[in-house]
C-alpha cells in the first residue's frame, strides 16, 4: 500500500510508540504479545493501536497522538503555534518542510540532565513529528518527564569506578524510589561498588556484598559497609536492619528470582531495584514471574543495555 494512503488510512486514535535503539525487535514482540496492531513502523518510530500502559521497550510512548493533515507550511505553522507548551520534535524519517518549520518554532531544548533526586525538571510540552509533506501527528500530553525519554546526565568522570552508577542515577531522579537518609541498603554483587557508591550518598548506610573487593575510592567511604562473600549465600536474617536491597549483579533472570524470593520472605526488605540480564532475547516469560509480585514495575532504563529493571517498593 502507498505509503500517503496509509497514513490516511489511520484510525482517529492511535499511539507513537518510539524504541530504543538495537531493541527494536524487543519492542515489536512486546506490542505483538499484548495484541497490539501495529499500523506503520521503521526502525525509529511505531504507529500503534492505543496502549494501556508504556512498553518496557519503549524510550518513549505518546498517547492520543493526533494525525492533523495540512495543505501548506503557513498552515502546519499555524496548529504547532497554537499550542499551549513549547513543542519537542521527533525525527522518524527525514522531511524537508519539518526541517522548513522548526526554524519559524521556539522549541523545548532537549538537554543533559543534572543529577538531583528527585529532578526538579517538570516542564510541560507536547511531541510531534512528520512522516510526509502532508500531515502532523502531535501529542499533546507524552509521558516521560523528560523529552523523548532522553535520560543523558552531565556524568560523574572521577568518581565513580564504572558508568554503571547511571542506571540507579536514573532511578532516583526519575523518582521511580524514594529513600530517606535513615534507609539501611544492602548492594549485592557490588564490586566496583558504583551502585554502593550513589547508595552511600542516599541512606545511612550501605552494606556492600561481593567477592570480588571494591574499587578503593568507594571501599573508603564510612558508611560503606563491605563484605567478601557470594552474593547468593547471603542469610537475610542477619541483615534485619536493612529496609532495601539492590543488585546489579551478572545472572540468569531466573537465579536473580530465586535471591528476590528469598529476600522476600526472609528480610524487612520494602524496596528492590534489581538489573535482570539477558543473554540472548527478551525472556517475556521470566518477566510474567518478576511481575506477579505485588507492586512492581518492570522498566527499560535509558542506560540498560540487553537487560532491564525491576523496582518494587512499598509504603
Amino acid at each position: 500500500m502507498d505509503f500517503c494512503l496509509r497514513l490516511k488510512k489511520l484510525p482517529p486514535n492511535f499511539d507513537v510508540v518510539i524504541p530504543f535503539i538495537r531493541f527494536e525487535k524487543e519492542l515489536e514482540k512486546e506490542l505483538l504479545l499484548a495484541n497490539s496492531i501495529i499500523h506503520f513502523k521503521n526502525f525509529k518510530i511505531y504507529l500503534v493501536s492505543a496502549l494501556s500502559k508504556k512498553p518496557i521497550w519503549a524510550q518513549d510512548w505518546w498517547p492520543q497522538t493526533k494525525k492533523i493533515p495540512i495543505e501548506s507550511k503557513s498552515a502546519a505553522l499555524k496548529i504547532l503555534k497554537g499550542q499551549k507548551n513549547r513543542g519537542v520534535y521527533y525525527q522518524a524519517v527525514e522531511v524537508p518542510l519539518a526541517a522548513s518549520l522548526r526554524k519559524d518554532l521556539r522549541e523545548l531544548k532537549v538537554k543533559r540532565i543534572e543529577y538531583e533526586v528527585p529532578s526538579p525538571f517538570d516542564f510541560k510540552y507536547f511531541t510531534w513529528t512528520m512522516l510526509d509533506n502532508n500531515h502532523l501527528l502531535i501529542c499533546e500530553s507524552p509521558v516521560s518527564q523528560f523529552p523523548l525519554g532522553w535520560h543523558e546526565f552531565n556524568e560523574d568522570k572521577d568518581s565513580p569506578p564504572n558508568r554503571a552508577y547511571l542506571k540507579l542515577w536514573e532511578v532516583l531522579a526519575l523518582n521511580y524510589i524514594s529513600l530517606n537518609k535513615n534507609d539501611v541498603a544492602i548492594d549485592v554483587g557490588s564490586s566496583p561498588g558504583g551502585w554502593s557508591w550513589v547508595l552511600s550518598e542516599q541512606v545511612a548506610q550501605v552494606h556492600s556484598i561481593d567477592k570480588a573487593p571494591l574499587d578503593p575510592k568507594i571501599a573508603k567511604r564510612e558508611n560503606i559497609i563491605y563484605s567478601s562473600e557470594d552474593a547468593f549465600l547471603v542469610d537475610p536474617t542477619k541483615f534485619l536492619d536493612c529496609t532495601c536491597l539492590f543488585s546489579d549483579i551478572i545472572c540468569t533472570p531466573e537465579r536473580l528470582l530465586g535471591l528476590v524470593q528469598n529476600w522476600l520472605t526472609h528480610s524487612e526488605v520494602k524496596t528492590f531495584v534489581c538489573t535482570i540480564k539477558f543473554k540472548g532475547s527478551c525472556d517475556f516469560n521470566i518477566l510474567k514471574e518478576f511481575e506477579k509480585i505485588e507492586n512492581s514495575m518492570i522498566y527499560h532504563l535509558y542506560h540498560n543495555k540487553n537487560e532491564v529493571t525491576w523496582i518494587k517498593q512499598e509504603s
